[in-house]
């Protein structure tokens, strides 16, 4: 594993971001308010109605999962990066389509509408969140696929633990990490601006772009998006607590 030369740091996400140990949690992920759309959206995928499935985080794939949804073989997957294709593999189902470079929704659409017709494609269903941006239905409504949205959802803030909330405030975390624009709002929401001290990195650009938007100063962006890429880049460019004391 890493250990970011020796620094403290907060990992902020849900439960889905990945295999590296995190002291919180910034949200956490709930059922849809209105079951009975997504329960539809999700039957109609099991009985083969679409014919390509786009999924645009792990936690969308964790839903269909708890469902006991089986992806049928003549419904082909577009995921936005490879975290999300990991998770639909251990799902047991084969992703057709992953973008080259950068993980974003916005990547995802543009490489997979290019050369496909929309006459003959078939319909499409994107999985999300209810905080998602429509970027990938949006794209392909426009570009003349028909396509379906199903929130999969919810995403609800939890309250940090106040030794956790007042650490991020005084600067004894040296490092936080965030996945998500959910994750950055509630961090945004329940410990105000971080010190200058504290070094801020995000999952990929999207994220990036976000968190400055509403007051983070982002010193690293992954290159690869994962959470175990990016502690690694971390660990690799940031001096040790004995090389940088202060």
């Amino acid at each position: 594993g890493h250990d970011l030369g020796g620094r403290r740091g907060a990992l902020v996400g849900s439960g889905d971001v990945g295999r590296v140990d995190r002291p919180l949690d910034a949200h956490v992920l709930c059922p849809v308010e209105r079951v009975h759309l997504r329960d539809r959206a999700f039957a109609a995928l099991a009985a083969g109605d679409y014919a390509w499935l786009f999924v645009t985080s792990a936690a969308a794939v964790e839903q269909l999962a708890l469902a006991g949804i089986t992806i049928p073989a003549t419904t082909q997957i577009a995921a936005v990066g490879a975290a999300t294709a990991r998770a639909v593999a251990e799902l047991g189902a084969e992703v057709a389509f992953v973008p080259a470079g950068q993980a974003s929704a916005s990547a995802l659409t543009a490489q997979w509408c290019a050369g496909r017709d929309p006459g003959v494609t078939g319909r499409c269903l994107v999985v999300r969140s209810d905080l998602a941006t429509a970027i990938v239905s949006d794209e392909l409504e426009l570009r003349g696929f028909a396509v379906d949205v199903c929130i999969g959802y919810r995403t609800v803030g939890v309250d940090l633990a106040p030794a956790v909330r007042d650490a991020l405030r005084d600067g004894a975390i040296d490092v936080v990490l965030l996945t998500s624009l959910s994750v950055a709002r509630e961090l945004r929401r329940q410990v105000g601006t971080l010190p200058a001290r504290t070094h801020v990195a995000s999952i990929g650009p999207g994220t990036t772009r976000d968190a400055e938007r509403i007051g983070f100063a982002v010193g690293h962006t992954a290159r690869t998006q994962s959470v175990d890429a990016l502690v690694a880049e971390l660990d690799s460019i940031l001096p040790s607590r004995t090389e940088n004391p202060s």
